[in-house]
């Protein structure tokens, strides 16, 4: 008896098991503005050696005017080895930038205002942050649908990274602009997840809800305003003359 391994009565077995992980990110990327769809800001996937995801991201601002309805998609991926779910997602509301509350898009995801106290609001003056549970276990299931973010194989490649959508849609009101370079930022973040049972999970990486930009959970796009120019121009082209009951019309020459 004893711990001598060299002993055919003792016999062992090495158990490996591969560690859970739960790992969400965000990536939101532009994909219309008015009706003309943008194809070309939709972030490529790559893998590390070591299996880790990265995004290359166009980040050159898309240049846009006043009144423009600007489209932006907000995707979250699964990078971990646990499923679960993007229970709430934050996107914030910068000069410049007007939540469309009567928007088919912002209805049909459930976007809610929210002002600096963290209180619901319908006020746009007052809101600060738009959230929405879109993505939750509760609203996806009573949907119908699957949203809940399948784990991420590091031997697969990255076309099998899991992956759930939404959008937002803002305006852009040009006398609002604050920035000296009109170039307007706006981030979106996770500011709850949960586990595939609907309860509170930890991100291996980020911490939900704080803002911190070397964080996964959140990204944010840039537009550039142009200017607002509205200019009138008055070319005098004819006159009309009437004497004595008799019109006539003299022709200008506008080509002087």
């Amino acid at each position: 008896p004893g711990n001598d391994q060299n002993q055919d009565d003792n016999d062992y077995e090495n158990l490996a098991t591969d560690k859970k992980e739960f790992d969400l990110s965000l990536q939101k990327f532009i994909t219309a503005v008015n009706n003309s769809k943008i194809t070309n800001r939709e972030p490529k996937l790559t893998k590390t050696a070591d299996g880790k995801i990265t995004f290359a991201e166009v980040t050159t601002p898309v240049s846009v005017a006043n009144n423009d309805l600007i489209t932006y998609t907000i995707r979250v991926y699964n990078e971990g080895t646990e499923a679960g779910y993007a229970k709430e997602i934050m996107d914030d509301l910068p000069a410049g930038l007007e939540f469309v509350k009567d928007n088919e898009i912002n209805k049909k995801y459930g976007w809610k205002l929210y002002d600096n106290n963290g209180n619901e609001t319908s006020d746009l003056k007052q809101a600060v942050s738009a959230r929405t549970d879109y993505l939750s276990k509760e609203k996806s299931e009573a949907r119908k649908e699957n949203c809940l973010l399948n784990p991420f194989n590091k031997a697969n490649g990255v076309d099998k990274v899991d992956y759930r959508d939404v959008q937002i849609v803002f305006k852009v009101v040009e006398s609002a602009v604050k920035t000296s370079d009109r170039v307007i930022v706006n981030t979106a973040e996770i500011t709850d997840d949960s586990d595939k049972d609907g309860k509170p999970v930890d991100d291996v990486d980020s911490t939900p809800d704080n803002n911190k930009k070397e964080e996964d959970d959140l990204d944010d796009e840039k537009v550039d305003v142009k200017y607002f120019d509205l200019s009138l121009k008055k070319d005098l082209v004819k006159i009309i003359i009437t004497e004595n009951g008799t019109t006539r019309e003299i022709a200008i020459n506008t080509d002087q």
